[in-house]
């Protein structure tokens, strides 16, 4: 393999590990939050939020 190869695929075998490592740190972080805050499904809008315009 050249040199010129080499270099392309050690860049897209990097570019793997880091769309990996990025799903991973995200699917990490967001089931932390799950878990630390108060479930608010319950709350789908509060009305004093929500303003419908009607024409």
């Amino acid at each position: 393999m050249r040199p010129e190869q080499r270099e392309f695929t050690e860049t897209l075998r990097l570019a793997a590990i880091a769309a990996v490592s990025a799903a991973a740190t995200a699917t990490l972080v967001i089931g932390a939050g799950r878990m630390l805050l108060p479930d608010t499904s319950a709350e789908v809008a509060r009305p004093e939020l929500v303003r419908v315009v009607a024409r």
